[in-house]
């Protein structure tokens, strides 16, 4: 009997040297994160171009908490507090084969049995929206073992799926960026445009000078003119350029594009005024 108690106060003394030795790792473990989550914050606000700033990263003793100041003309807060899934979806994918520093911290936390916390702040509003992953999520991220190709592939449509979350969005006065898709090796911005104030073929002539967002020439002011209507034309010559459209199956945007497309004579521009008010649509009428 006393040879049985022994051995099961040896066992009991050998499992509590076990627990005490994973807390003693654990502890250590986590000393490494706060250090590491520490630095991090130190380099606190970090810039991430337009669409924002990281104000803060700290570890709460559960989770490693991101606060991120969002700017609202690019971000509608209030659009992913609508969609948690959505949101948690693209930013575990964004967490895919990461960088090689990101995943040492991501397995620290992982260690850790740390979660992961991300605070976006309208910065206008102050209007908040929480992503939350857990710690076992984490750890399902870190041993998903993506091909990179496939991977970099899943990250820009996680990108997109956030980005079309936003849309329709008004890029200017003319222009609604409605969505986003990957055509093809392309990224394209489908968007609406109002003629009225900038036609589509004004577009195209300018397409050389204005390429992905990018201004690689500005073009004078006093060479650019808005069309206002009402147009004038000899009658025979603008019935014959829409037929020549009608056969064609040709459709413009003003009677100026189709004299111009199909006649063979110079179209004369005459200076208006802004008080010459459209009057097409309802909305004119406002």
């Amino acid at each position: 009997m006393t040879g049985n108690l022994l051995k099961k106060s040896s066992g009991f003394i050998l499992l509590c040297s076990i627990s005490l030795l994973m807390l003693v790792m654990t502890g250590c473990q986590e000393a490494k994160l706060k250090t590491v989550i520490g630095v991090a914050n130190k380099q606190c606000p970090i810039d991430m171009g337009a669409v924002g700033t990281i104000t803060s990263i700290i570890y709460d003793g559960n989770n490693v908490v991101y606060t991120l100041n969002m700017n609202e003309e690019i971000t509608n807060i209030k659009i992913l507090k609508d969609n948690p899934e959505s949101m948690k979806s693209s930013i575990t994918m964004m967490f895919q084969n990461p960088a090689a520093d990101v995943k040492e911290m991501l397995k620290l936390m992982a260690k850790c049995n740390s979660g992961l916390h991300m605070i976006f702040v309208g910065n206008k509003s102050g209007e908040q929206a929480v992503c939350e992953l857990t710690a076992e999520e984490l750890k399902e991220v870190i041993n998903t073992n993506a091909d990179p190709a496939q991977s970099g592939q899943t990250k820009l449509e996680a990108q997109l799926k956030m980005a079309n979350l936003q849309f329709p969005m008004q890029a200017s006065e003319e222009v609604i960026v409605e969505k986003i898709e990957v055509i093809g090796e392309s990224v394209v911005y489908i968007c609406s445009v109002d003629e009225e104030l900038c036609p589509i073929s004004q577009i195209e002539e300018n397409a050389a000078e204005v390429k992905e967002g990018i201004v690689v020439k500005t073009l004078k002011r006093e060479t650019l003119m808005q069309a206002q209507t009402p147009q004038v034309f000899k009658s025979e010559d603008i019935k014959v350029a829409y037929q020549k459209a009608k056969d064609e199956g040709y459709v413009a945007t003003d009677d100026s594009q189709l004299f111009e497309r199909y006649i063979d004579k110079d179209i004369k521009a005459v200076l208006g005024d802004y008080s010459n008010l459209k009057i097409t649509t309802q909305e004119d009428l406002r």
